[in-house]
């Protein structure tokens, strides 16, 4: 079922405008029911406002879906002049993807820092009295960043992957961040013949990729799983 919310007016224009403000959304996203028509009673005693019930059309998106997407955009009015922000939501997560903006370099930040810290303060303020779609994690790329730089980490895992069998020595990857060394992970999985250690070094971590299956990889393991949970939204 969709969200369904109740909004009242001086007309009942008004009131669609004022719940169309909250959900973030515009007026073809909606469906609205007028629920009680405006009147101005008798001598200006009795009136009384106008009342509607507004249906988000788009049933698949969560009351935390919107409160994110209205979050972002508030975020990004102060940041850069032009914008847009879409949202797709699966069943663990609210996708937002910002777009039409010339400012991609500052959002993005220094290996997505900036990207990290919008979907930390974005899932901080969608999430607070918020019962339906709570349990979702927040999820912000702009422009296909992400995608790009899993790509390219995909490539960079294969390539030394198919090295490491040749030359039969272990070679070790620069530092990465949480998000990067699970794409890393990811893509290890998919190789044959080669083991992997995450190797700490003061406030960075590298992921050590070797010839063959390490000891310490059950510990490792437990290490990927705790930075699935631990990591970047």
């Amino acid at each position: 079922m969709g969200i369904v919310l109740e909004k009242e007016g001086k007309t009942a224009s008004e009131a669609t405008i004022s719940a169309c403000e909250e959900l973030g959304v515009s007026r073809g996203e909606i469906d609205v029911e007028v629920l009680r028509e405006s009147s101005k009673g008798i001598f200006g005693i009795g009136g009384r406002n106008a009342k509607v019930r507004v249906t988000l059309k788009n049933d698949k998106l969560s009351e935390k879906g919107l409160k994110s997407k209205k979050a972002l955009e508030s975020l990004l009015e102060y940041l850069v002049p032009t914008y847009s922000v879409g949202i797709r939501e699966s069943v663990d997560r609210i996708k937002l993807d910002i777009k039409d903006t010339n400012d991609k370099g500052l959002l993005i930040g220094k290996r997505g820092e900036m990207i990290k810290a919008l979907e930390f303060i974005v899932g901080k303020i969608s999430g607070r009295s918020c019962e339906d779609g709570k349990e979702k994690r927040i999820n912000i790329d702009v422009d296909g960043y992400k995608d790009r730089r899993e790509d390219k980490i995909s490539r960079l895992i294969k390539d030394t992957a198919i090295k490491v069998r040749q030359i039969k020595k272990p070679i070790s990857l620069e530092p990465m961040t949480a998000s990067e060394r699970r794409m890393a992970y990811i893509a290890l999985k998919r190789e044959n013949g080669v083991g992997y250690e995450t190797k700490v070094e003061k406030d960075q971590k590298r992921i050590i990729i070797t010839p063959h299956r390490s000891r310490g990889q059950n510990s490792v393991n437990r290490d990927v799983e705790k930075e699935k949970n631990d990591g970047s939204r």
